[in-house]
Parts: structure tokens; sequence; C-alpha cells
């Protein structure tokens, strides 16, 4: 363990669920055999690694598990079979709050909470001042915290589990609450803590934050590990699970006209294509099938095939599309991500409003995306996907087909001239003298 700070091994978790409260007392008395209640199985077999100073991801939709492996590592909950060792100091964000008694003023539960967690008086007392600048709550420290606002109530627990600089950090959701102001500040706490060599297990529905803190990612899948890697692809199959969960709108092949002739694209854009493809071979492509990504290209503003583009340049990224079954209502699209991996900008054909042709095995389609890059100077990668719709709504996409990690294209300014604006991206802005 001296390179490990946590070691899952066949991890599996088996909940007893009682219809009726009877049933929990008629078990207790109950002859070998006989059961009143039901088994579910949360998790099955888990087993992975978290290195020190790490910071690993945990991802999945509601019920598939994470909680419950936050609790173990945490040491709440114990395991029904298999073993979770955790080498270091662990503080665990479960439910903000948890172990706070509301009678109590905000100063009494952050030494009561200290103490839970294993910390001396004169430990909790050097460090209250650090706690109560970062909460930012002021005289109510001194009030019971019944009378607390949620937002006071949440910094107050977030600033006396920080601060106790643990080695590990286990967070369940715990960033999702509070306004902007307080995550932001919570997040740049945790990237200081990592640079001292915090080592991080994360949970979250916000898959920018997985992203942008973690090295890896693990997604669950009803209870088991569906996929470990770097946190863009992880993400990347979480939707792909997602859509998977879902029954996609689908129209039988025989009611989809003209299906006598496949659809061709043109030989010399075909071979145009194929000539300049920036697919990465070794990176394959994952989705559902029926409509695979055949060759994409990029051009820069002068029609270029050249990954490097000039600031506020529109680049043209071409996609070659080729259905293996019935896709009746195809969509094509992309993701920018920036070095830290933040998602720039993400659209597709469904999104602006553009119908491509129903697809039928065999048919091909080429699709131009024109995209202006107004964007800070930097690199960038960029992902290419085509999905067909979801039954969760107009927001949700069953992905056939997607390709990560495509670049990186390189964005530049000239630096001869004022550089139009600052920041990530530009917004659209007007400036005038009024009177």
């Amino acid at each position: 363990m001296s390179d490990v700070a946590i070691r899952a091994l066949g991890v599996g978790k088996i909940y007893r669920i009682f219809d009726r409260p009877q049933d929990r007392l008629k078990q207790m008395f109950a002859r070998a055999g006989t059961r009143y209640y039901r088994e579910f199985s949360a998790l099955r077999d888990v087993s992975f690694e978290v290195n020190r100073g790490e910071a690993l991801g945990i991802i999945g939709r509601n019920g598939q598990g994470k909680s419950t492996l936050l609790q173990i590592i945490a040491g709440t909950t114990h395991p029904t079979t298999g073993s979770v060792e955790v080498a270091g100091r662990i503080a665990a964000l479960l439910e903000l709050g948890a172990g706070f008694n509301p009678q109590f003023t905000g100063r009494e539960n952050v030494f009561f909470n200290g103490v839970l967690q294993g910390m001396a008086r004169a430990e909790v007392e050097t460090r209250l001042p650090e706690i109560l600048d970062f909460a930012e709550i002021g005289d109510y420290i001194d009030q019971p915290v019944k009378t607390y606002s949620t937002g006071m109530f949440v910094r107050l627990a977030f600033a006396a589990h920080i601060f106790q600089n643990p080695e590990i950090l286990v967070i369940d959701e715990a960033l999702s609450v509070g306004d902007i102001f307080f995550q932001q500040k919570c997040f740049e706490k945790i990237r200081a803590m990592r640079k001292s060599g915090l080592t991080l297990v994360f949970v979250s529905h916000d898959m920018a934050a997985v992203r942008n803190l973690c090295d890896r990612a693990l997604l669950l899948k009803a209870g088991e590990i569906a996929y470990v890697g770097p946190p863009d692809e992880a993400v990347s199959r979480f939707y792909d699970v997602g859509a998977a969960m879902s029954t996609a709108t689908t129209v039988p092949g025989d009611s989809l006209a003209g299906t006598d002739v496949p659809r061709r694209v043109p030989a010399a854009i075909r071979a145009a294509l194929v000539g300049a493809n920036v697919l990465v071979p070794a990176a394959a492509g994952h989705g559902t099938g029926g409509l695979k990504i055949e060759a994409v290209t990029y051009e820069n503003e002068f029609g270029e095939r050249s990954l490097t583009t000039a600031m506020q340049g529109t680049a043209r990224i071409c996609i070659l599309l080729k259905a293996s079954g019935h896709v009746a209502s195809p969509s094509v699209g992309m993701h920018l991500f920036d070095r830290m991996n933040n998602l720039v900008f993400a659209a597709g054909a469904r999104q602006r409003g553009v119908a491509l042709p129903p697809l039928h095995p065999g048919d091909e389609i080429a699709v131009a995306i024109d995209l202006t890059l107004n964007v800070q100077p930097g690199e960038y990668t960029f992902n290419v996907g085509c999905s067909e719709p979801s039954t969760e709504g107009p927001n949700h996409g069953v992905n056939l087909d997607r390709h990560e990690g495509l670049g990186p294209i390189v964005v530049h300014a000239d630096a001869a001239r004022t550089l139009p604006f600052y920041g990530m991206a530009e917004l659209p802005i007007s400036i005038r003298v009024l009177g």
C-alpha cells in the first residue's frame, strides 16, 4: 500500500428490503431458510485502486451504487463481500452537516465534528480562524445552527471538514450545493490541496467538474464497474449508458422511403475525406451502433488541411457517416474542450434545427460543420459523434458512434493587434455612449 491510498477488492453490498415493518421483526424469530425480505445487490465485485495524490471520479446514473461505494470507503458501512483498504487520514463529505447538532452553536459543532474525526481540541482551536474565514458566517458562529440559512449551514459544514487537512478526501455531491461563489471557492481550495498531495474520490453528476478535477473516472452501471479510465472517455460512456437505459425512437425499416438504391457520397468527396482523415486509429469509436463515423477532416479558415486556426477564424469539420442499420432521425455534432478539459462548446444538427435524412443499411452521408473559433488563443481538442433521439427528452440522445480526443487544434492570435476579447469565449456585447 506504499503508493496506494485506497484498494478495493471484490467489493459487494447486499441490502435486505422488507416490505412491511413487521416483517423485520418476524425475520428475527424466523426458522433457518425462511425469508421475509427481498435482497437488493447494490454493488457486485467492484475492484480498483487509487494511488496517493490521484483524483478518482465516480459517476453513474442514480441508483447505480455510487453513494454505497463511498460509504464503504469512508467506513460508515461495511461490504457484504470483499474488502477496502484505506491508507491515510480520511475526511468524508457524504452528507454536509451530518453529525451537526441543530441545537449547538456553529462553534460548538465545529469542535464536536473535529473530535468525531479524531482531532484534539487544541488542533481544532488552531484551525478555527481558517474555518471561520472560509465559512464567512461572521457572528452567526455563536448562534445555534438551527437558525442558519441553507447557504450558511453548507459553508460551515464544508469548512469544518476541509480544514481537517486530510490525506484522503471523499466527496459525494457536496459541491453541487451553495451559490456559484461558494462553489468556486471550494474548487479552488480542493485544487490547492491536490497540489500538496491530497488523494480525492469525487462522486458527482456534474460532468464538467469530473473532467476538471479528476485524473481518472470510474463508471458504475447496476452496481458493477462498466469502465475505468480517462475522465472524458468515462463521461462519454456515461451518456451512452444513460441512453441504453432508455428506448430510442426508431421507425421500422420497411416504413422508410427510398430503400431501393443506397445513398452514396460522391466518389471524389469520399476520397478527399478518407485521404485527410484525422481519426486516431488506436482510439476506436464507441456507441450502440447502426451508424458509424468513417472519416473526419479539419480545415482552417484558408481551406488548408491544418489544425492551426486564427482566433475568430472559421474552421470546417467534415464527417463521413455510413449506416449499418435503419436510423430514422440521425444527428451529428461536436464538442470542443480546452487544455484543462473544460467543455467550451458543444452542438449538433438537432440543436441547430438541421434535419438529416433517414438512413438505411449501406447509406452514406457527408456532413460539414462550420465552426467560428471565437475562443482565446491556445490548444483545444474536439470530439465528434452521431446519435438519434432518446425518449428521455429533447436534450438527450442515443449515442451511435463517438470519437474522442481529436486534434489538438491550435488557435493563434495576431500579436500586432489588440485581442478582441479576453476569457474563455466571446459573447455578444454592445458598447455605446448614452446621451
